[in-house]
């Protein structure tokens, strides 16, 4: 959102409602340092260590973007979870995310499906 060409987070005004994200990750310490990144700029968060956590809070609770690794251990992928989020809020954004530089190279192929791809580390501007 803009206003006077200055751009206003959560943090800035505690007016707005707090956006849900579903932060999906198996790396402990990725999703730990995200999460506090996201809440200390004004998100409200729920993370998930998995793809079967992921879809088990995805059919349960409400979120407005989701925010998930592509490669995971589990049964599944990133892809698993962007379409079960698809399937149960079709208005919520979605992100992948991932450090392998051949995703490169599917990025169209994810796209079909997410709104967007994110390239790991992920950069912090606070």
């Amino acid at each position: 959102m803009y206003l006077f060409e200055e751009q206003i987070s959560p943090r800035d005004n505690p007016l707005m409602a707090k956006p849900r994200i579903l932060l999906v990750d198996d790396n402990q310490s990725v999703r730990m340092s995200l999460k506090m990144i996201l809440e200390y700029n004004g998100f409200e968060v729920v993370a998930a260590a998995g793809v079967h956590e992921a879809l088990g809070l995805i059919h349960s609770q409400v979120f407005d973007v989701l925010l998930s690794d592509l490669h995971m251990p589990d049964a599944g992928d990133g892809l698993t979870v962007v379409s079960a989020m698809r399937h149960s809020h079709p208005k919520a954004i979605t992100l992948i995310f991932s450090g392998y530089p051949e995703m490169k190279g599917a990025a169209s192929a994810i796209l079909l499906q997410a709104d967007g791809i994110l390239t790991k580390p992920l950069a912090s501007e606070t």
